[in-house]
């Protein structure tokens, strides 16, 4: 996901903007800003220098930045080496790179056959 152009993303919140509520994404999301409350979308990618305190559900979550909260995802979670998270887990499938910081729970259900 870090190698992917930012053509990819369909949404955007970016860098000085604060969006509060509940957000619904069609597509792939960047969070370059601050977000709170609840996220819900195909493809979440929370960008470095983003602060994010949110309920996330989603297919594919990827963090860069600073996130508190909990997360959902159906197929992937992956925290990248910039990212500083504080929250609960349920994926299954986890990424941490070497240098994430992860604090709190996971639990990794097994796919349906």
């Amino acid at each position: 996901m870090a190698s992917v152009s930012d053509d990819h993303f369909e949404s955007r919140i970016g860098k000085g903007t604060k969006a509060s509520g509940k957000l619904t994404f069609r597509g792939a999301v960047k969070i370059e800003g601050e977000a709170d409350g609840e996220i819900a979308g195909d493809e979440v990618m929370i960008a470095s220098g983003a602060v994010v305190s949110a309920k996330v559900a989603a297919s594919r979550v990827t963090i860069a930045g600073s996130f508190s909260g909990e997360i959902n995802a159906r197929e992937r979670v992956e925290l990248m080496a910039t990212a500083r998270v504080q929250c609960t887990i349920s994926t299954p499938s986890l990424v941490l790179n070497e240098g994430a910081q992860f604090d709190g729970d996971c639990k990794m259900p097994r796919k349906a056959a």
